[in-house]
């Protein structure tokens, strides 16, 4: 991932330039050189949305400036301009769980006027229920206050060919079956190959890996009175699973991140991984892999309850001091039409309307093979807790899991501090 935000390039008012801005204040002057302004995180999910703009622009004739960020800095840095009312932003591209802290601060645009203006009441009934239930505030109840674009929730990749060789030809159903399997895997691999790598850093990467197999032991990280829930059976037992995992993964995973697990997957070193779709294009990559059409996508396996998959969308919102409102508005509405999200699953994006899912031009191509169980996966899938404080809320506790993955602290240790974190952030 890229450490640092790219240097702001000299803004050239032309149609059809998209350029990549720094980090740092924006000038309202600035942002008014351009019709609309997006931020957006660098990377495979930001892509896009890049290349639609690149389009749009071409198309309409207008300007499309484009600041691009690594995650945490897209966070903070919009999360600034709204404090700040500064209207550096049109369109913020935003991780799902990060939309409570926005639409709660009062930094997104509600939607419905603008819906109301082209006779409707809200997105059409094309998009996945799971897929559009993240854009409401409160949590599928409250009024629109963005659209999703990328139709990310988590699937269970692995090796069938290995799988196979411990009996589970059909795959792995149960926890139990990965770390029997990926044991006698990582055993046969005598440290050159392993049987399952997790992405275990501290904050997002290591809570993003643990949740669905907490949620498969019947985990819930809040109460119904919204307190922190750590120290239950569930919690204990999912750790214990978790670091299980540990051990037939390689090396040093408690530093990694999706991108050293996706080249443990890529390069055949690792027989399993939670991943997420969009390795997909990389797994199917010659160019890139060398498990071209040896890999299997699955559902999330189960622990004592059935496997849930994060979800994981990123959604498009307009900022509630945003100069270009309506601009960003119809760019919005163009950017999630199905035309326009089939285009951006060929770029590799995964879609969120059921009819791209289902579109025989792209299921009939290998890459897209994934294409329905990624969709049942969306279907079945669990939002991160909808908190405001979420994004401080993940931090302490992905410090502690990453202590226990290191060995630093016992699965015990990590849940009794990670409860005693969280429970003073909610306190502040």
């Amino acid at each position: 991932m890229i450490k640092e935000w790219t240097q702001r390039h000299k803004f050239v008012r032309m149609a059809g330039f998209v350029s990549a801005v720094a980090v740092g204040s924006l000038l309202p002057a600035v942002a008014l050189a351009a019709d609309i302004v997006l931020a957006v995180p660098n990377g495979s999910e930001g892509d896009g949305l890049r290349a639609a703009a690149d389009d749009y622009q071409k198309m309409k004739g207008i300007t499309i400036d484009i600041v691009q960020a690594p995650y945490a800095n897209l966070f903070e840095k919009a999360a600034n301009a709204g404090a700040s009312k500064s209207g550096a932003y049109d369109i913020v591209l935003m991780d799902d769980p990060w939309l409570p802290f926005f639409a709660e601060n009062g930094y997104l645009e509600p939607l419905a006027s603008y819906f109301k203006a082209i006779g409707t009441d809200g997105p059409d009934s094309d998009f996945l229920a799971k897929s559009i239930a993240l854009c409401r505030n409160p949590y599928n109840t409250g009024p629109y206050v963005c659209l999703p674009y990328v139709g990310n929730a988590q699937m269970f990749f692995y090796d069938p060919e290995e799988f196979a060789k411990q009996g589970l030809a059909e795959g792995p159903k149960t926890w139990d079956d990965v770390i029997n399997a990926a044991t006698a895997v990582s055993k046969a691999g005598n440290g050159e190959r392993f049987g399952y790598v997790m992405r275990a850093a501290e904050g997002n990467p290591v809570v993003a890996d643990f949740m669905p197999i907490f949620w498969s032991y019947g985990g819930d990280l809040f109460d119904k009175d919204r307190k922190p829930n750590l120290l239950t059976p569930e919690a204990k037992k999912a750790v214990e699973v978790f670091l299980q995992l540990k051990q037939v993964s390689p090396p040093g995973v408690e530093s990694f991140q999706a991108d050293e697990v996706g080249t443990f997957i890529a390069q055949g070193t690792a027989a399993s991984a939670i991943n997420w779709p969009n390795w997909v294009a990389t797994f199917e990559d010659p160019a890139q892999s060398k498990v071209v059409g040896k890999i299997a996508y699955s559902a999330i396996p189960s622990g004592t309850k059935a496997g849930s998959s994060e979800i994981g969308h990123w959604l498009m919102g307009i900022m509630s001091d945003a100069p270009h409102k309506q601009a960003a508005f119809d760019f919005m509405i163009w950017a999630t039409s199905p035309e326009q999200i089939k285009k951006s699953a060929e770029r590799g994006n995964p879609p969120v309307r059921f009819s791209v899912f289902t579109d025989p031009e792209l299921t009939s191509q290998k890459q897209f093979r994934h294409f329905p169980i990624l969709m049942q996966a969306i279907d079945f899938s669990t939002p991160r807790p909808r908190h405001p404080k979420w994004p401080e809320i993940e931090n302490a506790f992905g410090a502690e899991l990453s202590k226990a993955v290191a060995g630093a602290e016992t699965g015990d240790e990590a849940l009794a501090n990670a409860q005693k974190a969280i429970e003073e952030i909610l306190a502040r």
